[in-house]
């Protein structure tokens, strides 16, 4: 089988459609993911602010908790990052079969796209890198909240949920 240019043509443009959608996708469910990952840690430190106190078992299963979610978030987080870079390469081959980088091709004075768009270098700040270190603060912030909220006694605690039983 043989193909000629205008469907090769074709293809790239297809593909390369498919490869920013896929991009665009991937950043939006990262960016979803953290919101909702806040959105739990928000209602857990609600909780933990408004309860009297936990004793150290609590504690220590919060923290376990808080452990599980947060290596379970680096590895969503990290596989999503992985996705984009190799989205990432696709495109900019793509973007270099179609010479979009050169001058003269598209616009006579410049490049359609600017080279810095063909690097895949990774930056301290760029997308993924911000929610990793967004949700690391995030983290880190219901560790010490656990661990320095008041410690109710143990006779406050009966106390506490004996008036709670009655309550109900």
């Amino acid at each position: 089988m043989t193909i000629d240019d205008d469907q090769k043509f074709q293809v790239l443009l297809t593909q390369l459609q498919e490869r920013y959608c896929a991009s665009h996708n991937m950043r939006e469910r990262s960016t979803q993911f953290a919101l909702w990952i806040s959105g739990m840690a928000i209602g857990l430190a609600w909780l933990l602010i408004s309860q009297p106190g936990m004793t150290l078992m609590q504690r220590i299963a919060l923290t376990l908790l808080i452990g599980a979610l947060s290596v379970g978030s680096f590895i969503f987080m990290k596989g999503l990052q992985k996705g984009f870079n190799n989205n990432r390469k696709a495109m900019i081959a793509c973007e270099k079969s179609l010479e979009l980088y050169e001058t003269g091709v598209y616009l006579k004075e410049c490049p359609l796209l600017p080279d810095a768009y063909a690097q895949n270098s990774h930056r301290w700040s760029d997308h993924f890198n911000t929610l990793i270190v967004w949700l690391s603060i995030v983290i880190l912030s219901l560790v010490i909240l656990t661990w320095t909220c008041p410690q109710a006694p143990a006779e406050n605690l009966q106390t506490i949920q004996t008036q709670e039983q009655k309550e109900r």
